[in-house]
């Protein structure tokens, strides 16, 4: 539910928008009636409550404050203005959530604010009566501070009671996602998605790494025995059922040697400990013996203890809280208090140590599978540092997975059909102990991110997209982040009737402009190219989704040769693209790990860099990709048809209407919007009073060179 500048500016969409549109006409009231999802029920709201946002002075007077109405539902938080002068509006429009509402599984924690004394809500603690703000942190780094001192007397508590029932569910069955019934019907953007609850994805992939002469896919109905495994995965070939049975009883969670990849004749395997009770290690070894026997070469596999090298789970979540802490400070002192340390805090919150370790072990693994030795992945469970460090290592190793299809089919194959309890692990449900809770998830996406800034032509996609999917983790509308296994999944679609909604279908939360952000402007079409040759080597029914940058070379591919994949070079001759040249080696000192800026101090506006950042420099190759590609038609020249041009042509429709401004923003057009360096998450201000984004001139508007400058840092 947008403010009411929102209502007014709103751009024209191709899909329909669930979050509810204030006419023009229509001024916001106190008996507002806001448009609700199927499911959706208001649970409490306050008038005329205070929503402070970036404070800032002005002629000696603080600005920053909203006025309007608080709404509390079953599925959100949401603010609606009744400000009519704001001016400002986010790019990034999502299907369900405006920009001022926040979903109940997002929140964190929330503060009362008594005379001035801050507390933490909690069920431990009776609420106050007298409750002056309340301040909401959220687990992707974004928070709410809202202040009752206009509103009736009592409406903090009752605010605040309501958010202790519906924002912290006691049952998994008390998520939003039981309610949301809406029917549902896949588009054509998941379709090719592998979801690994079928046997025939598991075989494809077996086939697709030539492992079928040592391995199998392994079938039972796990889900009637409360199992963490799915139906389908991969063992020992020459393991019966029975025998595979027997073994698996010895470890935890019955999770013994389970094949994800293969390289050649070597192995990538996930093993869990044995049990507790079990203190002699001769059943390990004789399945150490077992996935010795699955190698044509008999090589001994090399076993990672991974709960030995790498951070527990526990440790990863107290960085978590450390690094939450930093990012969301709660006033400008507080802010200007960490700023003096802020380093200092950061390197105590262990979390970019733990991102150099997980790198560092994932490219020793990458290095063993290189050389022909099986890999053997074992951890207490089987389900948590062990989905990091298999990810990464396929990331390093092969190059489909780093296309925006093939990314989510490692999703898919190693978290979510493998069983990594995300609902735990994310604090779905209040009641899960605290031990459990720890954001792994983030872990990978960050070293992902990581793996992207030092191989930008490498990745389809782009970091937002990464950080678009560490929001979507907390929308209970979509079902793959909602489970710990697929018991539970198959449980709720048959016991409670949930509609199963794949986050994987963007076009139902997204429009084509923020599609198109999606994907990475400096991805290289030969990378493309190399993944459709060694993918055209499989029986795979699905192929990684064309990149934007590749459409605007016109490459003719040869037939594979027995070494490599004929593509074209920079200069535009055949040349041929080894295998290795595949495979990347990242840099893993602490001292080459960078700060994940854009998914962790977006909601900071005291650190945003207005008219300038990395995200004006994307833009502009974003834009000239897409004239290159025009330029290319208009000559008659061959270029593949995308399905992503199409999403190309509606961002640029938006962009070319911006100017990317630098220190003097009285150039701007009277039509131009004023970008920052955290788009497109943050706000977009129009240089002048906006009706419409969409303009009729597609003509780009950009400044000369100095729009690569900095410009100074928002006071």
């Amino acid at each position: 539910m947008p403010t009411m500048s929102e209502g007014r500016n709103k751009t024209k969409q191709n899909f329909t928008s669930y979050v509810n549109q204030v006419p023009e006409e229509n001024f916001v009231t106190d008996d507002y009636k806001p448009k609700l999802l199927s499911g959706e029920l208001e649970a409490a709201r306050a008038n005329n409550v205070c929503m402070y946002i970036a404070s800032y002075l002005k002629d000696g007077k603080v600005h920053g404050e909203k006025t309007g109405i608080l709404l509390i539902t079953n599925f959100r938080l949401s603010f609606v203005s009744l400000d009519m002068e704001d001016d400002q509006f986010s790019f990034q429009s999502n299907r369900f959530l405006g920009s001022s509402d926040v979903s109940l599984s997002n929140i964190d924690r929330i503060y009362q604010y008594v005379d001035k004394k801050k507390r933490i809500i909690s069920p431990q603690f009776k609420n106050s009566n007298k409750i002056d703000k309340i301040r909401i942190v959220c687990k992707n780094f974004k928070t709410f501070t809202f202040g009752f001192q206009l509103s009736e007397v009592g409406k903090g508590k009752y605010i605040a009671d309501a958010l202790l029932k519906f924002a912290f569910p006691a049952r998994h069955n008390l998520l939003f996602l039981y309610r949301y019934k809406e029917k549902y019907h896949r588009s054509s953007m998941c379709e090719n998605v592998k979801m690994y609850d079928k046997k025939t994805d598991w075989f494809q992939e077996l086939e697709r790494c030539n492992a079928t002469a040592g391995w199998r896919v392994y079938s039972k109905d796990c889900r009637v025995s409360n199992s963490s495994l799915p139906m389908h995965f991969v063992v020992p070939k020459h393991l019966s059922d029975i025998d595979y049975d027997n073994i698996s009883k010895s470890f935890r969670n019955n999770r013994s040697a389970i094949w994800v990849w293969g390289l050649k004749d070597a192995a990538l395997v996930r093993l869990a400990e044995l049990n507790p009770d079990i203190t002699n290690t001769t059943v390990e070894n004789i399945l150490l013996e077992h996935v010795r026997r699955c190698d044509p070469q008999k090589r001994q596999p090399r076993l990672l203890e991974l709960y030995k090298i790498l951070p527990s789970i526990q440790d990863v979540n107290l960085s978590y809280i450390k690094l939450l802490d930093l990012c969301t400070p709660d006033s400008d002192q507080q802010f200007m208090a960490q700023d003096e340390r802020f380093y200092t805090l950061l390197e105590k919150s262990y979390w970019l140590f733990y991102v150099s370790l997980c790198l560092k072990h994932s490219d020793i693994a990458a290095k063993l599978l290189r050389e022909g030795q099986t890999v053997v992945l074992q951890e207490i469970n089987g389900r948590d540092m062990s989905c990091v460090i298999s990810s990464l290592v396929q990331l390093l190793l092969d190059s489909s997975y780093r296309t925006i299809q093939g990314f989510q089919n490692l999703i898919q194959k190693e978290w979510v059909i493998l069983g990594h309890p995300f609902s735990d692990r994310l604090g779905h449900v209040s009641t899960v102990k605290e031990t459990e809770r720890s954001p792994l998830f983030l872990l990978f996406l960050d070293c992902t991110w990581q793996l992207l800034q030092q191989f930008p032509e490498h990745f389809e996609f782009s970091d937002v997209f990464l950080t678009t999917l560490w929001d979507s983790l907390f929308l209970p509308i979509f079902d793959t982040f909602q489970f710990n296994s697929e018991t539970e999944r198959y449980q709720a679609l048959n016991a409670e009737h949930v509609v199963l909604r794949p986050v994987w279908d963007w076009e139902k939360q997204f429009d084509n402009k923020d599609l198109a952000l999606f994907t990475n402007p400096l991805y290289q079409a030969k990378f493309r190219h190399a993944v459709l040759a060694e993918q055209s080597n499989s029986n795979s029914s699905s192929s990684p989704q064309t990149p934007i940058a590749s459409s605007l070379f016109s490459a003719t591919r040869r037939p594979d040769e027995s070494n490599g994949h004929a593509v074209v070079n920079g200069a535009g001759n055949l040349q041929l693209l080894k295998h290795d040249e595949q495979f990347l080696e990242p840099q893993c000192c602490l001292r080459e790990i960078e700060l994940w800026q854009q998914c962790y101090f977006r909601w900071m506006p005291h650190i945003e860099i207005k008219y300038g950042g990395i995200a004006a420099c994307d833009l502009l190759n974003r834009l000239l990709l897409s004239n290159i590609y025009k330029l290319r038609q208009d000559l008659g020249q061959s270029v593949t048809p995308d399905a992503s041009n199409e999403q190309v042509d509606d961002l640029e429709q938006i962009l070319s209407t911006m100017i990317i401004q630098t220190r003097d923003p009285d150039v701007a057009s009277d039509a131009s919007l004023a970008i920052s360096s955290f788009f497109p998450f943050s706000s977009i201000v129009p240089t002048a009073q906006c009706s419409e984004l969409l303009l009729a001139s597609n003509d780009i508007n950009f400044l000369h060179v100095s729009m690569y400058e900095t410009s100074s840092l928002n006071d």
